[in-house]
């Protein structure tokens, strides 16, 4: 039978034991479906996010032109997205972010 001092422990461990495993340690990861998913709520105001054939309403080049310019690299792509463009509304976006948008760029390369 648990004391007044064991309820305590046998609290915590039956919280523990019932948690996900891990849950709060690793972030989503960085993929071409998140990027899709962000772009389209934070690049199509400007942007043709998804290859549809159609122009924008912009100036701002589609994604799938982007990502078929000699020497696209989703490296590159991660650091023009942080950084201020013109008319770009969202700067600042965190680095996961900017590359799950890289990321999604580049799966749009042709060949």
């Amino acid at each position: 039978m648990a004391t007044v001092w064991d309820i305590p422990g046998v609290i915590a461990a039956a919280c523990l034991a019932m948690a996900p495993p891990c849950a709060y340690a690793q972030s989503a990861p960085n993929n071409a479906a998140t990027g899709q998913t962000l772009a389209q709520q934070l690049c199509s105001r400007c942007h043709v996010v998804v290859p549809s054939g159609q122009r924008g309403w912009t100036d701002a080049p589609a994604f799938d032109a982007i990502a078929n310019r000699q020497g696209a690299t989703a490296a590159k792509l991660s650091a023009v997205i942080q950084k201020p463009h013109l008319h770009m509304l969202n700067t600042g976006l965190p680095q996961d972010q900017a590359d799950a948008i890289a990321a999604y760029i580049i799966s749009l390369r042709k060949g």
